[in-house]
């Protein structure tokens, strides 16, 4: 037959040790000494064996009280953490969390396996330009942010992502390079702009993108270049690689920033941590 132990029978014990007495126990646990008493022989009972050496003063622990001590302690320090943890995770809720317009292809994937994942937090996802979703958590309006070329004080380095030249657009002697970028604060396109300048391309933009979907509708039709994820025409077959010699060697990789605001909880970190690593997953996101 299974035996348990109640925990309250466990904390009586301690206090009629740490009091020295089945009376200044009673006290402090506001009950009377004959419930004490009680509680000590029905501990006896399921253990099977005295706790205390009764015949002599001052109260003395049997050798098998002096184990059962041990364990109480062990077993009540347990206890308190489980409730201490499981109470913190309920009240934790929800949290928000941003997103690159870059990383946005998993996102689906990334909120299917959080909930299961992590059944107790509750994410709201937010895509957006990299340096307005930093300007978020600098506030403390967003707890994370997945963060391509932009970073915060605190946040970690993920990787860096690779990038390619892709694009078909006519070109004739003389004709500046068309190039399709995002418009706003984009850090890739401030990337693009600065490659093919250093490349030395005489280049023109094309009227400002408002998202990814609409830079690759211009890029697939014909209408301009950019520099996209290496593997961009994987995932987007309508794309193709731009013709070698056009615009130059390609960008440098843009580092991949997981940012956490100045009050992120832990929980929400470990969480963010794996949406980070569930969004990437699949991209040219070089190793550190």
């Amino acid at each position: 037959m299974q035996r348990d132990i109640e925990v309250k029978l466990l904390r009586t014990l301690l206090a009629v040790v740490n009091e020295d007495g089945f009376a200044r126990a009673a006290q402090s646990l506001h009950v009377t000494q004959p419930t004490v008493s009680q509680q000590i022989q029905r501990l006896e009972s399921i253990v099977q064996t005295p706790l205390f050496q009764r015949t002599k003063r001052p109260l003395r622990l049997t050798p098998a009280g002096r184990e059962m001590v041990a364990h109480a302690r062990r077993v009540i320090m347990l206890n308190n953490e489980v409730l201490t943890r499981v109470s913190a995770i309920s009240s934790q809720g929800s949290f928000s969390m941003g997103c690159s317009i870059h990383f946005t292809d998993g996102l689906g994937t990334t909120l299917t396996q959080l909930a299961v994942d992590w059944p107790h937090l509750r994410c709201t996802m937010i895509t957006g330009q990299s340096a307005a979703l930093a300007d978020q958590v600098r506030e403390g309006e967003l707890e994370a942010a997945l963060l391509l070329g932009t970073t915060t004080p605190r946040s970690d380095l993920l990787g860096r992502l690779r990038l390619d030249w892709f694009g078909r657009a006519p070109l004739t002697g003389g004709d500046q390079v068309p190039v399709a970028l995002l418009g706003g604060r984009s850090a890739l396109s401030l990337h693009i702009a600065e490659t093919l300048d250093h490349n030395g391309v005489r280049w023109h933009s094309i009227t400002g993108c408002s998202d990814p979907l609409t830079l690759r509708a211009s890029v697939q039709a014909g209408l301009a270049y950019t520099a996209l994820c290496s593997n961009a025409h994987e995932k987007h077959p309508g794309l193709r690689q731009a013709p070698p010699g056009v615009l130059g060697p390609t960008p440098m990789p843009l580092p991949v920033f997981l940012a956490f605001s100045p009050t992120t909880r832990e929980s929400v970190v470990d969480a963010a941590r794996a949406a980070a690593r569930t969004i990437l997953h699949g991209s040219p996101v070089s190793p550190l």
